[in-house]
């Protein structure tokens, strides 16, 4: 009898246990895509993942299947799956959307305690500054995400916050262009701003340079895309 229910308890435990490596395989491949860890055109295999996740296939393929669901990855006719390469198009379009969106959560964020989420913010923008000054890219993608979204989860709300992080799904990959050219736009003293506005509790502020950042970012984004694809590998023959 007693080996029944530890039986029974197992069956129970094993798809339970499944479906949390699931969610961790998830949710490692989301964080990655919108911090610009993995890039435009890289194939995501599905051995190398699993070996790095340490699990096997099975949970990395159910992954992989979501975010292509998602368009956050999409699928190749010979079944690999990629990060798509978003057109200056699809760049903008997403920005113009983030804009608009995470501005609007900023905003909200202001009307909680404003001086606490600045003290927050201000040790994740000092990490932030550190990381440019030593062009550690994965470093400032890091940073960067965190110190968004510690805003966007301040404001609470279950109707933008997985609108933003689609969105940051999709655009996350394209951020690592903004890192590794020459003329490198990133300058965190951009959300001194933005923290001292949240400090003040002035959303009108706060949602002007959360909107300004944004759209900065997303300009160059779509000049190192456009000159990518007139010069670099993957341009179009002539």
């Amino acid at each position: 009898m007693l080996a029944n229910a530890i039986a029974e308890e197992t069956t129970e435990e094993a798809p339970r246990k499944r479906g949390h490596v699931q969610d961790q395989v998830l949710n490692r491949l989301r964080r990655g895509l919108m911090i610009g860890a993995f890039v435009p055109g890289q194939v995501m295999s599905l051995r190398k993942l699993a070996a790095g996740f340490g699990t096997s296939a099975m949970p990395v393929r159910e992954a992989l299947r979501q975010l292509v669901a998602a368009h956050a990855l999409e699928e190749m006719p010979n079944g690999s799956v990629r990060v798509p390469r978003l057109s200056p198009e699809r760049i903008q379009q997403i920005f113009d959307v983030r804009e608009a969106v995470e501005s609007m959560a900023a905003g909200i964020a202001c009307k909680g305690d404003g001086e606490a989420l600045a003290e927050r913010l201000r040790p994740i923008n000092g990490a932030l500054k550190t990381a440019i000054y030593k062009r550690n890219i994965l470093g400032c993608l890091e940073y960067n995400q965190a110190f968004h979204f510690t805003i966007y989860e301040a404001a609470g709300s279950e109707v933008l916050t997985p609108i933003i992080e689609s969105l940051w799904l999709q655009s996350g990959p394209t951020m690592y262009f903004s890192l590794i050219s020459p003329d490198m736009p990133w300058d965190a003293t951009a959300h001194d701003e933005v923290i001292d506005a949240i400090r003040d509790g002035d959303a009108a502020r706060v949602k002007r340079h959360i909107a300004r950042d944004i759209r900065a970012t997303g300009k160059h984004l779509i000049r190192e895309q456009v000159s990518e694809t007139l010069s670099g590998p993957f341009a179009s023959p002539l």
